[in-house]
C-alpha cells in the first residue's frame, strides 16, 4: 500500500468515527423522533407505480462490482472464501465460507450508522440524535426500505467531455445542465440519482490511484439533491464527495461534510462502487433503481448489486 493511500483509509476511518465540528452535529429526523429507516419512507406506492412505468423495453442491468479478493479494499477489508467440500451418500455439496468481507466492502449501501458527527471530546451523534451506544441495535439496516423507485444518471463524463479526476466537485450547475441535455425531469421525492464519473476505470486495473482520491459531490449540490428529497445517491466511485489526492489526517476536522449532511443530518442513502459504465453502454438516462439491503441486524450498510431496469 503506498503513504498516500494509507493516509487517505486513516482519514476515512476517523471521519467515520465521527470527526466533526460542533455545527455538523446530527439533527432530529424530519420523519419524526421515532424514524430509523431514513429517506428510505419516501418511497411509496407512487415511486413504485412511477419506477414501473418506466421500463418499457424489460431489460435488467446489475450496477454491482464483483466481490474479488483483489479489488480495492481499505485496512480491515482482506477478501477470503474458503470451499468447504462434503460427500456422502453418492453426493457432492460444496458450501463456501466468506471471510474478511464488510458491509462497506466493494458495491456498498451506506446505512444510517455508519457515520456521525462529533466523537472528539464527547458522545457521536448520529442520524436522529441518536449516540453511538445505540449503534447497532437502532440503525441496523435491518430497518430500511427496499428500494423500488426512479432512478435518473448524470453523466459527468459526457458533461465534462472526459473522466473525472481525483478531487473534482460535482456542482449544482452540472447537475442542471445534465438533466436538461438528456431532457430528464429533476428529482424529486424519493428518488435515485446516480453519478458516472468514469472513475470506475481504476477498478482493479489500478487499485491505488482508485484509493488515493474520488471526484464527488461538493456540499452545495448535496445541499440541492436534499432539498429535492432524494432517498438515495449513487456513484461509481468510493466516496460520494470529491476526496483530493493529497487528503490527509491532518486535514481540518469534517474532512466529509457531505457524507455528514447526507446520512447523518438527512437519512439519505449513499450507494458507492458501482459500476455505472453499464448504463452508459445502455444508453439511458432514466431507469427503475432496485436495491433490497441484506438484513444483517445490526449492520451498518450493505453489499449487494443494485438492478436498473428499463
Amino acid at each position: 500500500m503506498t503513504g498516500t493511500r494509507t493516509l487517505l483509509c486513516l482519514c476515512l476511518w476517523l471521519a467515520a468515527a465521527g470527526i466533526a465540528t460542533a455545527q455538523e452535529e446530527a439533527a432530529p429526523s424530519r420523519f419524526g423522533a421515532a424514524d430509523r429507516a431514513g429517506a428510505s419512507v419516501l418511497m411509496t406506492e407512487t415511486n413504485a407505480i412511477q419506477a414501473a412505468n418506466i421500463i418499457r423495453r424489460g431489460r435488467v442491468v446489475s450496477l454491482g462490482r464483483d466481490y474479488r479478493p483483489d479489488m480495492p479494499q481499505t485496512p480491515g477489508q482482506d477478501l477470503h472464501l474458503t470451499q468447504i467440500r462434503m460427500s456422502r451418500d453418492g453426493s457432492t455439496r460444496i458450501d463456501t465460507q466468506i471471510d474478511g468481507l464488510t458491509a462497506q466492502s466493494g458495491t456498498r449501501l451506506v446505512g444510517l450508522g455508519h457515520i456521525g458527527a462529533g466523537g472528539d471530546d464527547g458522545p457521536a451523534r448520529f442520524y436522529n440524535g441518536l449516540s453511538g451506544a445505540d449503534i447497532p441495535a437502532e440503525l441496523g439496516i435491518e430497518r430500511v426500505a427496499p428500494f423500488f423507485t426512479r432512478g435518473i444518471l448524470i453523466d459527468m463524463v459526457s458533461l465534462r467531455g472526459g473522466q473525472m479526476a481525483a478531487g473534482d466537485e460535482i456542482t449544482v450547475t452540472d447537475i442542471e445542465t445534465a438533466l436538461d441535455w438528456f431532457g430528464v425531469d429533476p428529482p424529486g421525492n424519493g428518488d435515485a440519482v446516480v453519478f458516472h464519473t468514469g472513475w470506475g476505470q481504476h477498478w482493479i486495473a489500478d487499485n491505488d490511484t482508485y484509493l488515493a482520491g474520488s471526484p464527488g459531490l461538493g456540499l452545495e449540490a448535496a445541499r440541492w439533491l436534499i432539498e429535492r428529497e432524494v432517498a438515495l445517491v449513487g456513484i461509481d466511485s468510493w466516496s460520494v464527495e470529491t476526496v483530493a489526492p493529497d487528503a490527509s489526517p491532518d486535514a481540518p476536522a469534517g474532512t466529509f461534510p457531505v457524507h455528514l449532511a447526507l446520512i447523518a443530518e438527512n437519512g439519505v442513502f449513499v450507494h458507492e462502487n458501482l459500476e455505472t459504465e453499464r448504463l452508459i453502454d445502455a444508453e439511458i438516462a432514466e431507469f427503475a433503481y432496485i436495491f433490497a439491503p441484506v438484513p444483517i441486524t445490526g449492520a451498518t450498510g450493505s453489499i449487494g448489486a443494485p438492478l436498473a431496469v428499463y
